[in-house]
């Protein structure tokens, strides 16, 4: 058997664990970045393609919109809002009978908050009289001085429930450590120079943890927000203002989550951190943790931010931070996804979930008529997960000469047979043809003819290291993975290649 000996020189690149990169000119990528990163997660090492889903509880009558994760010292739960009720979706298998039934509204917002007297889930929507549940039965609150179902949202601040109120740019809150009792408001009216309505609330802090310096924000539709310190807005010695300040319009009701010490606001010009706007303005969009997917970002602020299922969530097992973006305005959804380590990001797809939740440190997503429990198994509910990734275009031994490149070599290793499709694109092209996979998850297929070549990685986690053959002259070149997998998990290390310099011009 003919020996393959690769000519020029060689040389080695990382998988691109900088992440996918939206924002930068093909010319000015760094080298460790990817131009395209569907279903591959960045780690601090290797890329590796994402798990996929299975179901869990199925039987739904409808789109599932919300997911209430209850949690209590003794107790998690998992309920899920669907049609015109709420069910037990707590253990696996078709849903039982309705726990809440006859609402008008089930797109709910919600908190766990425990007092001397239990430990309660509280929901609200704007539409229903909020309702609160204790580990064993669902109840409705005696609120009084307010109409409850026009409260809208809800955060805790200070051992006290804070809530949002329909068209209005007041606050409403409750006596400390209550989940019942009259309703007490506060204006913001005079504060707000441009007018509009409150939509969400959370918490943020300047030491890391929970004390004396944590603050409350109300954010209102026009993108102001009012920062409040203090215990009890009802006694001005116990209640200040920090300040009022300005960032992009936020998207939806559920444009709040907390990570860490920090609130992050879902914007119109990408995931905006509140301690890093003190001080600036909403023009500032560099500050956004997602200023470097923001090419990907600006496109779905442009065709769907009216559309629900924006949301975040942090999944500590999984060490990412989880952003639920619609793609389409018939239930399809990307979730971009950032390595809580190193800020790197990814794109997700085929995962379509109106809205996501963790129970027990488990994630899940609601479907139509089914909750899916997420990064659990290879397939997507037995569907193969598409990966596709392609990297940078990288000068190999400098800008001032062309190349012909002769060979690469992929690093990728996985745990059994696995298809995997491999380009090469010179000069900024973009081979992007059809892909068809194969149905068999030990054969890959062909995706393009040109500068293609498909080979099975198989073993128990074992690496691939055999050098393919490529016939392409250009200045520049970017490395494109693509596979199909039911039954593996996939981690892209590195790629070596060889080129020859061009003489002359």
């Amino acid at each position: 058997m003919a020996v393959f000996n690769p000519t020029g020189e060689s040389t080695s690149i990382s998988a691109p664990i900088g992440g996918l990169n939206t924002r930068d000119a093909s010319d000015l990528m760094p080298e460790t970045d990817a131009i395209r990163l569907d279903n591959f997660f960045p780690g601090s090492t290797d890329v590796s393609v994402r798990k996929g889903f299975t179901s869990h509880a199925t039987g739904l009558p409808s789109t599932v919109q919300s997911l209430l994760s209850y949690s209590s010292p003794s107790a998690n739960k998992l309920f899920a809002a669907s049609n015109n009720a709420i069910y037990e979706v707590t253990s696996a298998g078709s849903i039982g009978s309705a726990v809440v039934t006859s609402l008008a509204n089930v797109q709910f917002q919600y908190v766990n908050f425990t007092t001397s007297g239990g430990s309660y889930m509280f929901i609200v929507n704007g539409a229903d009289a909020p309702r609160h549940y204790n580990g064993s039965t669902w109840a409705t609150p005696s609120l009084a001085s307010i109409t409850g179902s026009t409260i809208n949202n809800v955060t805790v601040f200070k051992e006290r429930l804070f809530f949002i109120v329909n068209n209005s740019l007041s606050f409403a809150y409750l006596p400390i450590n209550s989940v019942a009792g009259t309703v007490a408001t506060f204006a913001l009216g005079s504060i707000f120079d441009e007018g509009g309505k409150l939509v969400a609330a959370g918490t943020l802090t300047r030491d890391g943890g929970s004390g004396s310096d944590d603050y409350i924000a109300f954010i209102s539709s026009n993108g102001e927000v009012a920062v409040y310190a203090g215990t009890d807005p009802s006694d001005a010695t116990k209640w200040s203002l920090v300040g009022v300040f300005k960032i992009p319009r936020p998207i939806g009701k559920r444009c709040v989550v907390q990570v860490g010490p920090e609130l992050i606001v879902i914007t119109e010009a990408g995931f905006i951190p509140m301690t890093k706007m003190y001080g600036t303005d909403e023009t500032n969009y560099a500050i956004a943790i997602s200023d470097k997917i923001s090419g990907s970002i600006e496109h779905s602020v442009e065709n769907f931010k009216s559309t629900f299922g924006w949301e975040a969530l942090v999944y500590p097992a999984g060490q990412y931070g989880l952003f639920n973006v619609p793609s389409s305005s018939a239930g399809e959804f990307d979730q971009y996804v950032v390595n809580l380590t190193t800020g790197a990001w990814g794109r997700f797809t085929g995962q379509n979930g109106y809205c996501w939740a963790l129970m027990g440190g488990d994630l899940y997503f609601g479907g139509s008529t089914i909750v899916y429990k997420a990064d659990n198994g290879a397939s997507d509910a037995g569907t193969a997960i598409q990966g596709s990734a392609k990297t940078a275009f990288i000068y190999y031994g400098g800008r001032g000469t062309s190349k012909r490149f002769t060979a690469i070599r992929p690093v990728v290793s996985s745990d059994a047979d696995l298809p995997v499709s491999i380009g090469f694109d010179v000069d900024f092209m973009d081979g992007t043809s059809s892909y068809t996979p194969s149905s068999a998850t030990t054969e890959g297929s062909e995706w393009d003819t040109a500068s293609w070549d498909t080979s099975a990685w198989a073993g128990a986690v074992s690496s691939q290291l055999v050098w393919r053959s490529v016939a392409d002259i250009g200045w520049n070149a970017a490395i494109r993975i693509r596979t199909s997998t039911t039954a593996q998990s996939i981690k892209w290390h590195s790629c070596d290649i060889y080129y020859e310099k061009g003489v002359g011009l």
